[in-house]
């Protein structure tokens, strides 16, 4: 999955295109990561899938009924999302001193 300039530029217009392109290879860059980091999960019981990255292993509950196969890979997905989430965090921490307006 990658973010394409072109489809940024429809959003936002062109002269931002320039702006956006760092932040969208980090982006870019921080799934590659996650997906080469984080290739697969394993079935533990009816009720749970396990995460087969070294290092990992976290254990994730999944819905049994009706989707029962699309839960797994749904719940699976939401961990990736967490893990991109947070490489992202740890490479552009937010700054502590800065007033966000709330």
């Amino acid at each position: 999955m990658s973010i394409e300039i072109t489809d940024l530029t429809a959003l936002v217009g062109d002269t931002a295109g320039f702006e956006l392109t760092a932040p969208a290879e980090a982006v870019t860059a921080a799934i590659r990561q996650v997906e080469a980091e984080h290739p697969g999960y394993s079935h533990s019981y009816s009720t749970e899938i396990r995460c087969n990255a070294w290092g990992c292993g976290r254990f994730m509950e999944i819905k049994v009924g009706k989707g029962h196969n699309n839960a797994a890979a749904e719940a699976f997905a939401v961990h990736r999302a967490e893990r991109v989430d947070a490489l992202l965090a740890e490479w552009f921490p937010a700054p502590e001193d800065e007033d966000l307006g709330n």
